[in-house]
């Protein structure tokens, strides 16, 4: 539903002679199907891709590309090393 006709809902429901049992009925009805949906979503996993140990193997041609690069240490400052690049 669009926000338009979430709208439109909401003001016909304020323009209901509604009694405080009469709402609490409506959002608990609500809030139960809300709920509903949103374990339905949860449990149904069954679908998705299962990674492997293999699956996240890198390959050789990948590591030959980085073999020749150390990490970058901690406390470098990456900023001032983009300075210095651009200024020469």
């Amino acid at each position: 539903m669009n926000t338009i006709s979430l709208n439109n809902l909401w003001v016909y429901l304020q323009g209901l002679t509604l009694t405080a049992n009469n709402k609490k009925w409506l959002a608990d009805h609500l809030y139960e199907s809300a709920r509903s949906e949103d374990a339905s979503l949860l449990v149904d996993k069954s679908n998705w891709p299962k990674l492997t140990k293999e699956d996240l193997v890198i390959s050789p041609e990948v590591m030959a590309l980085v073999e020749d690069f150390e990490p970058t240490p901690a406390d470098v400052n990456l900023d001032q090393m983009r300075l210095d690049y651009l200024m020469n």
